[in-house]
Protein backbone atom coordinates (compact mmCIF):
# COMPACT_ATOMS: atom_id res chain seq x y z
CA UNK A 1 0.00 0.00 0.00
CA UNK A 2 1.35 3.62 -1.02
CA UNK A 3 1.50 6.39 1.45
CA UNK A 4 -0.53 8.85 -0.74
CA UNK A 5 -3.10 7.48 -3.20
CA UNK A 6 -3.79 7.95 -6.53
CA UNK A 7 -6.31 10.68 -6.11
CA UNK A 8 -3.09 13.01 -4.88
CA UNK A 9 -3.03 16.14 -7.43
CA UNK A 10 -0.08 15.17 -10.39
CA UNK A 11 1.52 18.52 -9.58
CA UNK A 12 1.80 18.15 -6.44
CA UNK A 13 5.23 17.29 -5.08
CA UNK A 14 6.07 15.44 -1.98
CA UNK A 15 8.21 16.75 1.01
CA UNK A 16 9.80 14.35 3.41
CA UNK A 17 11.04 14.93 6.70
CA UNK A 18 13.33 12.28 7.38
CA UNK A 19 13.78 9.94 10.67
CA UNK A 20 16.97 11.56 12.46
CA UNK A 21 15.43 15.32 11.13
CA UNK A 22 14.02 17.91 13.61
CA UNK A 23 12.48 20.71 11.71
CA UNK A 24 10.97 23.72 13.81
CA UNK A 25 8.74 26.00 12.07
CA UNK A 26 5.91 26.78 9.58
CA UNK A 27 5.52 24.81 6.45
CA UNK A 28 3.23 26.07 3.66
CA UNK A 29 3.22 24.36 1.05
CA UNK A 30 0.45 23.05 -1.93
CA UNK A 31 1.83 19.37 -2.35
CA UNK A 32 2.11 16.38 0.00
CA UNK A 33 4.38 16.15 3.03
CA UNK A 34 5.73 13.15 4.86
CA UNK A 35 7.25 13.15 8.66
CA UNK A 36 9.04 10.18 9.88
CA UNK A 37 11.25 12.94 11.89
CA UNK A 38 10.44 15.14 14.51
CA UNK A 39 8.03 18.57 13.17
CA UNK A 40 7.02 21.49 15.15
CA UNK A 41 5.28 24.43 14.16
CA UNK A 42 2.50 25.00 11.64
CA UNK A 43 1.51 23.17 8.47
CA UNK A 44 -0.90 24.94 6.08
CA UNK A 45 -2.20 24.71 2.42
CA UNK A 46 -1.22 20.80 2.76
CA UNK A 47 -3.02 18.32 -0.32
CA UNK A 48 -1.70 15.43 1.97
CA UNK A 49 -0.10 14.83 5.25
CA UNK A 50 1.66 11.73 6.54
CA UNK A 51 2.80 10.87 9.95
CA UNK A 52 4.65 7.63 9.31
CA UNK A 53 5.17 5.19 12.63
CA UNK A 54 8.34 6.99 13.77
CA UNK A 55 7.19 10.45 13.26
CA UNK A 56 6.04 12.76 15.40
CA UNK A 57 4.67 16.51 15.13
CA UNK A 58 3.55 19.28 17.39
CA UNK A 59 1.22 22.08 16.35
CA UNK A 60 -1.41 22.65 13.42
CA UNK A 61 -2.20 20.78 10.39
CA UNK A 62 -4.40 22.38 7.81
CA UNK A 63 -4.32 19.67 5.02
CA UNK A 64 -7.07 18.29 2.35
CA UNK A 65 -5.80 14.56 4.26
CA UNK A 66 -3.89 13.88 7.19
CA UNK A 67 -2.83 10.29 7.90
CA UNK A 68 -1.27 9.69 11.11
CA UNK A 69 0.53 6.21 11.71
CA UNK A 70 3.01 8.15 14.54
CA UNK A 71 2.00 11.03 16.90
CA UNK A 72 0.49 14.34 16.54
CA UNK A 73 0.16 16.85 19.69
CA UNK A 74 -1.89 19.81 18.68
CA UNK A 75 -4.43 20.83 16.41
CA UNK A 76 -6.13 18.96 13.09
CA UNK A 77 -7.96 20.48 10.38
CA UNK A 78 -9.06 18.26 7.29
CA UNK A 79 -11.48 16.77 5.13
CA UNK A 80 -10.77 13.73 6.01
CA UNK A 81 -8.39 12.22 8.54
CA UNK A 82 -6.99 8.34 9.31
CA UNK A 83 -5.55 7.20 11.97
CA UNK A 84 -3.74 3.68 11.92
CA UNK A 85 -3.07 1.17 13.98
CA UNK A 86 0.04 2.68 15.38
CA UNK A 87 -1.60 6.10 15.58
CA UNK A 88 -1.81 8.11 18.13
CA UNK A 89 -2.95 12.04 18.23
CA UNK A 90 -3.37 13.84 21.29
CA UNK A 91 -5.56 17.26 20.79
CA UNK A 92 -8.04 18.47 18.76
CA UNK A 93 -9.64 17.17 14.92
CA UNK A 94 -11.95 19.09 12.73
CA UNK A 95 -13.64 17.26 10.05
CA UNK A 96 -16.33 15.20 9.20
CA UNK A 97 -14.37 12.26 7.90
CA UNK A 98 -12.63 10.61 10.80
CA UNK A 99 -11.83 6.34 10.79
CA UNK A 100 -9.24 4.84 13.73
CA UNK A 101 -8.12 1.80 13.01
CA UNK A 102 -8.10 -1.06 15.46
CA UNK A 103 -5.01 -0.02 17.90
CA UNK A 104 -4.90 4.01 16.85
CA UNK A 105 -5.96 6.14 19.50
CA UNK A 106 -7.50 9.60 19.58
CA UNK A 107 -6.91 11.46 23.41
CA UNK A 108 -8.73 14.47 22.79
CA UNK A 109 -12.24 15.01 20.60
CA UNK A 110 -13.67 15.25 17.16
CA UNK A 111 -15.46 18.99 16.49
CA UNK A 112 -16.92 18.40 13.47
CA UNK A 113 -19.69 19.90 12.18
CA UNK A 114 -21.86 19.13 9.76
CA UNK A 115 -24.87 20.58 7.60
CA UNK A 116 -27.32 18.46 9.03
CA UNK A 117 -26.51 19.81 12.79
CA UNK A 118 -28.31 22.61 11.74
CA UNK A 119 -32.15 23.45 12.56
CA UNK A 120 -34.33 24.29 10.30
CA UNK A 121 -37.51 25.60 11.13
CA UNK A 122 -40.62 24.46 8.65
CA UNK A 123 -42.78 27.11 7.13
CA UNK A 124 -45.99 28.35 9.08
CA UNK A 125 -48.08 26.43 6.28
CA UNK A 126 -46.59 23.09 7.59
CA UNK A 127 -46.81 23.50 10.86
CA UNK A 128 -50.55 24.01 11.09
CA UNK A 129 -50.80 20.76 9.09
CA UNK A 130 -48.95 18.71 10.55
CA UNK A 131 -51.42 20.09 14.03
CA UNK A 132 -54.47 19.83 12.31
CA UNK A 133 -53.86 15.92 11.68
CA UNK A 134 -50.56 14.79 13.44
CA UNK A 135 -51.12 11.17 11.41
CA UNK A 136 -51.84 12.90 7.98
CA UNK A 137 -48.43 11.90 6.95
CA UNK A 138 -47.97 8.59 8.21
CA UNK A 139 -48.96 5.59 6.03
CA UNK A 140 -51.50 3.37 7.44
CA UNK A 141 -50.54 -0.54 6.47
CA UNK A 142 -53.02 -2.80 7.63
CA UNK A 143 -52.53 -6.43 7.05
CA UNK A 144 -55.82 -8.41 5.62
CA UNK A 145 -56.28 -11.91 6.64
CA UNK A 146 -58.73 -14.19 5.33
CA UNK A 147 -60.00 -17.27 6.41
CA UNK A 148 -60.01 -20.09 4.23
CA UNK A 149 -62.48 -23.35 4.94
CA UNK A 150 -61.35 -26.78 4.31
CA UNK A 151 -63.95 -28.99 2.10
Amino acid sequence: MGLFSSKSHPNHGLSIIAKNCKVVGDIDLEGDIQIDGFGEGNITQANAVVISASGHFRGTIHAKHITINGLIEGQCDADAIDILSQGKMKGVLNTEQLTIEKGGLLAGENRATLLTDTVVPLPEQNRAEIKQDPDAHHTDHKTRSSSSKKS
